[in-house]
């Protein structure tokens, strides 16, 4: 039998601070980390290379009110991550032979909605058109008819095939169809595909009443950030989409196994990191998981939320390498995209370029309150507060910026992206150039007048 998982992360943790090529990065990886703050909510992080754990940590508290610090082993909804499970799981079956992905859907729910003119390839790649538009009492219990049935009065968005749309609906439709394939609830049905083939004991749904050891208590903020409990709400709700359950180590496992385990997986793998197309178009999505670029090495990623919970997973086919972060907050002091991205990075050898903070003086700061048009009606407002600036995109949640050096403004904990502002010969601001991920390409957005 296979030694459990968590087992393995515990005792290859003893010699990752020994390991060959490690060191070079990893004091980085730990002043990233180090950001989380260590009385509140925290993260678990897991590299892997070639299935090998190269690097861990954990930062802040698992339960708060006990003052219970995380470790590596902990425990975390993972949210969306549940997807790459669902896609793998469907993908299985296809490799099976007991389904193909032009499908109709109506060959298993002959009784949803629109069955006829959905597919399982639109399903898993967001163009079904099923919406998201539904509403349940977030503590309600749902089983599958139920949840079937609130998804199918939703309607759709566009019709099948004409349009891309992001759907938690369209993979809990998945995972029905999964149980009607199988016989399985979808949760067993992704272990007996997946989780059990690939040796992955530690990822697993678990239901409202069971006490799971390890497991991570999720938080959220109230309006005057401070820590909170998230509203109560059922963990069966998302199903498919959504309910899954895991340790940080188990996630980045799962991502080389699949990548390299024995046939059918690794070309099961390939089609899931490859892009979808919508006709001549490439749409922002594989299947269940959405590839891109990490600084110019091809990736595959993933973001996962859920009340309480924050995740996200960045893999690297070509190295064979793996970051998974789990935080236990919905609205964390660092973003788990912001450490996954900018770990692997550091990992990979394409580091995010820093700044260091500066003094700016309080009229250049001043200068740059007003908004700023990105595209069509969409805008970015800098608003200055005590001499601070804060950045929000339409609606979204105001961030701080912290001047730095070079004529720089870098989002507060991220990391990730930055702003320069652009002067006239007065030296009035009218343009910030963005620079997205890090890039040293920018997208200039003219200030409003």
């Amino acid at each position: 039998m296979k030694k459990g998982l968590a087992a393995i992360i515990a005792m290859a943790w003893i010699a990752v601070v020994s390991a060959s090529g490690v060191t070079d990065w990893t004091s980085k990886a730990d002043a990233i980390v180090d950001s989380i703050p260590a009385d509140g909510p925290g993260a678990c992080v897991a590299v892997m290379k070639g299935g090998r754990l190269i690097y861990s940590a954990s930062r802040g508290l698992s339960s708060v009110e006990l003052n219970v610090a995380l470790a590596p082993a902990s425990r975390f909804r993972i949210g969306s991550l549940t997807k790459t499970v669902t896609a793998a799981a469907i993908l299985k079956l296809q490799a099976d032979g007991r389904l193909a992905l032009d499908d109709s859907i109506a060959k298993w729910l002959p009784g949803f909605p629109g069955s006829a003119g959905i597919t399982v390839h639109e399903l898993l790649n967001h163009t079904s058109g099923v919406s998201d538009a539904w509403d349940a009492p977030l503590a309600e219990p749902l089983d599958t008819a139920h949840r079937l049935a609130l998804i199918g009065k939703a309607g759709t968005d566009f019709p099948p095939g004409t349009d891309w749309r992001y759907s938690n609906s369209g993979y809990m439709v998945l995972g029905a169809i999964l149980e009607k394939i199988t016989g399985l609830s979808w949760s067993n049905a992704e272990r007996k595909l997946v989780l059990e083939p690939l040796g992955i004991d530690a990822i697993g749904f678990h239901d409202d009443a069971t006490v799971v050891p390890g497991m991570a208590s999720g938080y959220s903020t109230t309006a005057a950030d401070v820590v909170a409990k998230p509203p109560l709400y059922s963990i069966t709700g998302p199903g498919a989409a959504g309910a899954l359950d895991s340790d940080a180590g188990s996630v980045a496992m799962l991502l080389h196994r699949l990548a390299t385990g024995p046939a059918p997986w690794p070309a099961i793998f390939r089609s899931m990191a490859t892009g979808a197309r919508l006709g001549p178009h490439e749409l922002p999505y594989g299947l269940g998981t959405i590839p891109g670029d990490l600084h110019g090495v091809a990736i595959v990623e993933h973001s996962g939320g859920i009340e309480g919970y924050s995740a996200y997973y960045v893999y690297a086919p070509g190295q064979d390498v793996a970051v998974a972060v789990l935080e236990n907050s919905d609205a964390p002091k660092v973003a788990a995209r912001s450490l996954a991205r900018r770990i692997a990075a550091l990992a990979l050898g394409v580091p995010y370029r820093t700044f260091e903070p500066a003094a700016w003086k309080p009229e250049a700061i001043n200068a740059l309150a007003g908004a700023y048009v990105i595209d069509g009606d969409s805008r970015h407002v800098i608003a200055v507060r005590n001499g601070v600036p804060w950045i929000r995109r339409d609606t979204g949640p105001e961030k701080r910026l912290v001047p730095s050096a070079g004529n720089v403004l870098i989002y507060a904990n991220d990391g990730t992206d930055f702003i320069e502002p652009v002067l006239n010969e007065r030296g009035a601001v009218i343009a910030l150039k963005f620079h997205a991920d890090g890039q040293p390409s920018a997208r200039v957005e003219k200030r409003v007048p």
